[in-house]
């Protein structure tokens, strides 16, 4: 009695499907360093553009020119007399900021320019926008070019003169250390320590930032809160702020400070972000 042979694939069959499998693999790589190919040439891109922006219209600030320092009523430069959110309580001026930034040349690359941020010994310099969404520079640099970094925008419910009580400004967390990825820095007291201040230079004034809390926070939570109905609210709001950070500051905001918030992607969690809080102070010009 003849045995029966046992069914099974061919080699034939198993050399296609070693085949098929091979290039399948070949294929996965290949877009796999297309990709990475694509992620590093748009960092380099907006590193060169953002370089070559900053290298044309910042520059460092003589501090030997400081004017005599004084008093003026509004945080915004503005005289305040119909604001009733502005205080009339005269304000110390802090010393000028340590660059110079030519808004008239910015201005004629894009009219959605709103100030430039700078952090010292930080990659923190860049222009920051403002659009008709919190889309549009998302993936496109301060000249509308597409990228991936973005830029750093204010959201558009915010005055983008600086003028309400707070203002919220976005940038990516990039791989690279780029746009606001530093900023998770301020888990640490010692980064507090090293830079408790940044500068927002606007078309209408500077500012020292002087900053009070940071931390990890959901992406709908009420950090985003632009809007107050009375300066109790205000005033609950910042102290919540200021509670929750994870460095320790001796800046205490009150409701005649003006704030930004910085807002970065944190991946702890789906939809975290680190934010940065700042109170703005006015510098006298240079």
């Amino acid at each position: 009695m003849k045995k029966k042979k046992k069914k099974g694939i061919s080699r034939k069959t198993q050399r296609i499907l070693i085949s098929i499998l091979i290039g399948l693999l070949i294929a996965v790589f290949l877009f796999a360093a297309y990709k990475f190919y694509t992620i590093a040439h748009e960092y380099r891109a907006a590193s060169r553009s953002y370089n070559k922006l900053s290298g044309s219209v910042v520059s460092s600030a003589d501090p030997s020119s400081a004017s005599t320092p004084q008093q003026l009523p509004s945080l915004a430069g503005q005289d305040g007399k119909d604001d009733p959110n502005v205080s009339q309580t005269p304000v110390e001026l802090a010393d000028p900021s340590p660059i110079s930034v030519d808004f008239g040349a910015l201005l004629a690359v894009s009219g959605d320019v709103k100030g430039w941020l700078y952090s010292e010994g930080t990659v923190i310099n860049y222009p920051v926008m403002q659009a008709a969404n919190n889309d549009y520079y998302l993936h496109r640099l301060y000249d509308g070019k597409y990228n991936a970094s973005g830029s750093l925008f204010i959201d558009y419910h915010c005055p983008g003169d600086f003028s309400g009580k707070i203002a919220i400004i976005y940038g990516h967390h990039m791989n690279d250390g780029s746009m606001l990825a530093s900023i998770g820095n301020y888990r640490k007291q010692s980064y507090y320590d090293a830079h408790p201040v940044m500068y927002l230079n606007t078309p209408r004034g500077n500012y020292r930032v002087d900053i009070f809390s940071g931390f990890i926070t959901a992406s709908d939570s009420s950090v985003y809160t632009v809007g107050f109905s009375d300066d109790e609210e205000y005033q609950a709001y910042l102290l919540k702020m200021k509670a929750f950070s994870d460095f320790e500051s001796d800046v205490t905001p009150t409701v005649d400070d003006r704030i930004i918030v910085l807002s970065t992607c944190t991946y702890e969690y789906n939809d975290a972000r680190y934010v940065v809080f700042g109170k703005l102070v006015p510098t006298r010009a240079s």
